[in-house]
């Protein structure tokens, strides 16, 4: 049981810091892209990448605002579920955790602007942001109040919840980049699959997240 729980930890936190990977490259990208629309006039400048970046471009202050507390969020927010720095520094974790919350409370709430004003994928993207935004928010909340009360099982709990969800952006752009090589076999553009790509990151962090949750707390209580 310990072999295989070692297992499934090491497993899930080398995809972690691939996700990580891939998010920071994100915001690399994005604020490269803000970097060079000193030129940029909307409706007049095209964007090498129209679809993609034009949302952006409008609106780089939101951007820069979602982005930056979005990579404080990619480094610090994976230490959070780290048993070795719950228990040997717990004051970092506290400290941590509330700029971890803080973040996300913005990133959340830039999202669900930029899911209604800049969404690529139409309404399929927007209902997704609003849906999972939502719960990214409320699991927020819920942490910070256990994290408060330093009800640390069940602040441990919410924390992935959020971890998961915030993660979700960074599995996006594989499934989007197998919808986009296999674009010319299903005839989908990218209005189209961008959308469908967030139910599927989203969706699939859910499932992993709750999972994980349950079969944690219960070999936790079959070991007490």
């Amino acid at each position: 049981m310990n072999n295989k729980t070692s297992k499934y930890d090491r497993l899930l936190w080398v995809l972690t810091a691939i996700l990580v990977l891939i998010g920071i490259a994100i915001v690399v990208r994005r604020l490269l892209f803000l970097s060079a629309l000193r030129n940029y006039v909307p409706g007049v400048t095209q964007s090498r990448s129209p679809v993609p970046d034009a949302g952006f471009a409008e609106h780089p202050l939101l951007t820069f605002i979602h982005i930056v507390p979005g990579l404080l969020f990619m480094l610090l927010a994976p230490l959070q579920l780290s048993k070795k720095i719950r228990s040997q520094y717990p004051n970092f974790q506290r400290v941590a955790g509330s700029i971890v919350l803080a973040c996300g409370l913005i990133i959340g709430c830039t999202a669900l602007v930029m899911g209604f004003i800049m969404a690529i994928g139409g309404i399929t993207e927007t209902l997704a942001v609003a849906v999972f935004g939502t719960a990214f928010l409320f699991s927020i909340i819920k942490a910070w109040i256990y994290l408060r009360k330093r009800e640390m099982a069940l602040y441990r709990q919410w924390m992935i919840r959020v971890v998961a969800i915030g993660l979700a952006v960074s599995t996006t752009r594989p499934v989007v980049a197998l919808f986009f090589a296999t674009s010319r076999l299903t005839g989908l553009t990218v209005q189209q699959y961008f959308g469908v790509a967030f139910w599927i990151a989203f969706t699939l962090h859910v499932i992993v997240a709750e999972t994980w949750i349950r079969y944690t707390t219960k070999k936790t209580i079959m070991a007490t």
